[in-house]
């Protein structure tokens, strides 16, 4: 984002809110989400990533009925999915609806 910010290649932050304008940095923004997106599920499922955030404890907590607890490796499983699935539902919007946002 920066990179388009100081070249002037974007106008303004919310440049990177209408992709299908198919501006070059806006692209290549969009780009680098989706391949940390593929690299995160990658480590999480295949390289032991949930069980290195368990085995740190503090990283990600949760507060429950009984306060406080460490997040377990099944449930952070469990729970990146939604997470995931809620980026890339904000990633097809942008891509499908047209943001009319006023020039500042």
């Amino acid at each position: 984002m920066a990179i388009g910010s100081i070249t002037g290649l974007t106008k303004s932050i919310f440049d990177y809110f209408n992709p299908s304008a198919l501006n070059p940095i806006v692209l290549i923004f969009h780009t680098s989400i989706i391949i940390l997106w593929i690299l995160s599920v990658r480590w999480i499922y295949f390289k032991n990533g949930a069980v290195f955030l368990e085995s740190h404890p503090g990283i990600i907590e949760y507060r429950g009925l009984r306060g406080r607890s460490n997040i377990t490796a099944k449930q952070i499983k469990m729970f990146f999915p939604l997470m995931l699935l809620g980026g890339i539902a904000a990633m097809v919007m942008m891509w499908v609806f047209k943001i009319a946002i006023p020039a500042l």
